[in-house]
């Protein structure tokens, strides 16, 4: 961190500090709900702006915080120990911040194939319901009238009133940002990102989807029942009306009025959001009008947010890379050890094999008892005409299609129905036909990513930033960018993927599938849209690829280099297999120059 930066950060901690001293009660009671609301918001940041699941039912989640805090810590009131020290609220804060956890595990599971609009309306169910039996349950919630003497904080014969609570809620904005930062950091971070910005590509790299899905859920609910129970003891009552479906619209609104998917958007939506409908108290009646109008002017003017608009200029200004003169020398001299595939078997041992592997989509059979062994430590490619069922047979391998009928075996290891991310912490990678790079991370980020199959680093070492984690993080960095030397990108380590010439993205693929360290690597039509210079260099890349004992299968129409590389070509037509052998033997094969190669060099 810089000195500038350094400095800034204390100023501005200082003047925060001091808020409750120059400040009126009023305005020290808005700063506390601000830090509250910035609370509530950091997690629904981590759920929808960077993990893509925008969620209309927090206010729900809050409420869980709010009212099981305040239940418990009333309960506790009777016991003097508890009450004088404080442990009192702070027991009701860890219960309401667990219940609210496992409500948030419990919304996350009909929500996981859901997206766009049917999550909102999922959400927005769920957080309705919660409501409703706020309402209802009158025994328990104490109904529309909800929970009235709500106990504060007190340590000893301190009693922490609006000013002294302004300094605990603080505390817990400031730890909840830096938590918010280190996870955000770290792999669990990168990981919701790459499921934002490509499911099938995040699967391919290990991430278990589903479960990762549900983790940005239960975190997002940590910090809602966090914030929830705040509020219930700043406030020192609860209601219904306080945690409404409109409640959930403005932590939404917060998020993306400051930036979703930034560090600091939600402390900016939050506290404009906050301060906003105060500084409009002169138009009276039109007051909300503006206030709607100005939301909607800034949404539509900014639609990444202030901070989103604020990081892509950043980004922009940063992207302007020259790529030094030795990058050839320092891409042929890298050492790979970590990818060299270690191991008893030897180089032609069957390491993969499909029986009779079939795949029908309804009435179209896509794949027709296909029956092949691919040999250990060889380039294998499959070739044939558009529609041959090459792709298919490509996702039945790397798992994003269960066989209809038949199996698939990796070694003797039947894995036909493993999921995908499974298959890749197996040691299958890939590539896929239409680019699924994670378009808004970095290039040395997408790197990053790749490396899930071999980290071990828990969310709370994570988010403290334990020593495991911290040794993972170095081991893994310098790791990533040997990679980026092996295939040439170094330079561009700090660009955004998205950003790079197309010949690049291809290669930028290539070294994320090969950061999960795999035996078996996949790559559908590495070739496609290259010009011939970045088709020779694509080549040169295979083979050194294969030089590390990596099995390679390829799905290429670019005949030349199927024919330079492959030590075995199986080609498929209409989903049957129609050939196998060398490549001289299928290039003098009466059935591939008719289904194929006949047309492919008349072409």
């Amino acid at each position: 961190m810089s000195t500038a930066r350094i400095s800034s950060s204390i100023v501005l901690l200082l003047f925060l500090g001091a808020v409750p001293l120059f400040a009126g009660t009023y305005y020290t009671f808005l700063g506390v709900m601000a830090f509250i609301y910035i609370i509530v918001a950091i997690g629904l940041n981590i759920l929808g702006g960077y993990t893509g699941l925008f969620s209309l039912g927090h206010a729900g989640l809050m409420a869980m915080g709010a009212y099981a805090s305040a239940m418990l810590s009333k309960q506790l009131v009777a016991v003097d120990f508890l009450a004088t020290s404080g442990l009192n609220v702070l027991a009701g804060i860890v219960l309401g911040i667990f219940l609210a956890c496992v409500v948030g595990a419990i919304i996350a599971y009909p929500s996981l194939k859901a997206k766009g609009p049917y999550l909102a309306m999922i959400t927005i169910s769920f957080g309705w319901i919660i409501w409703k039996v706020l309402v209802e349950w009158i025994s328990v919630t104490g109904g529309e009238l909800g929970i009235t003497g709500v106990p504060r904080l007190t340590l000893g014969s301190i009693l922490f009133d609006t000013q002294k609570f302004y300094y605990v809620a603080l505390a817990f904005c400031l730890a909840s940002l830096i938590l918010q930062r280190n996870i955000v950091r770290s792999r669990f971070g990168r990981n919701f990102m790459a499921l934002k910005m490509s499911e099938h590509a995040a699967a391919a790299v290990g991430i278990g989807v589903y479960r990762y899905k549900v983790l940005a859920f239960v975190i997002s609910a940590f910090f809602a029942g966090l914030g929830g129970a705040l509020f219930a003891h700043q406030q020192n009552y609860v209601n219904p009306d306080t945690f409404h479906f409109f409640d959930s619209v403005f932590y939404l609104l917060a998020i993306l009025f400051g930036g979703a998917g930034t560090l600091m958007g939600p402390v900016l939506g939050a506290v404009i959001l906050t301060l906003l409908p105060e500084m409009l108290h002169g138009f009276d009646m039109y007051r909300l009008i503006v206030y709607g109008v100005i939301i909607i002017g800034v949404l539509y003017l900014i639609p990444t947010g202030i901070c989103g608009e604020i990081a892509a200029r950043r980004r922009r200004k940063a992207e302007s890379v020259v790529v030094p003169a030795t990058a050839a020398q320092e891409q042929a001299a890298v050492k790979m050890d970590r990818l060299r595939v270690a191991g008893e078997g030897h180089k032609g041992d069957v390491i993969l094999r499909a029986k009779e592997a079939t795949m029908r989509f309804g009435g179209l059979l896509a794949v027709d008892r296909v029956s092949v062994d691919f040999g250990r430590g060889a380039i294998h490619s499959i070739i044939g005409p558009n529609g041959a069922g090459k792709t298919t047979f490509l996702n039945m391998i790397s798992g994003i299609y269960v066989p209809t009928a038949g199996s698939i075996h990796l070694y003797d290891k039947d894995i036909s129905r493993w999921k995908p991310h499974v298959r890749a912490t197996g040691g299958i990678a890939r590539t896929f036909q239409n680019l699924q790079l994670f378009s808004d991370m970095s290039v040395l980020d997408n790197i990053l990513v790749g490396f899930q199959p071999h980290l071990g680093a828990s969310l709370w070492q994570a988010a403290l930033r334990g020593k495991r984690f911290r040794m993972e993080e170095e081991e893994i960095r310098k790791e990533a960018m040997d990679l980026l030397t092996f295939v040439g990108l170094k330079a561009y380590s700090q660009s955004i993927a998205s950003s790079l010439p197309y010949g690049h993205q291809r290669k930028l693929e290539i070294a994320r599938a090969l950061a999960t360290r795999p035996e078996l690597l996949l790559l559908d039509e590495p070739a496609a849209g290259l010009n011939a210079a970045e088709i020779d260099d694509l080549d040169a890349l295979i083979k050194r690829i294969q030089s590390l004992g990596i099995t390679v299968i390829l799905v290429e129409h670019h005949v030349d280099l199927v024919m330079s590389l492959s030590d075995r070509i199986v080609v498929l037509d209409h989903g049957v297999k129609i050939a196998e052998g060398t490549p001289a033997e299928i290039q003098n094969n009466k059935k591939v120059i008719e289904a194929y190669l006949g047309e492919s060099t008349n072409a």
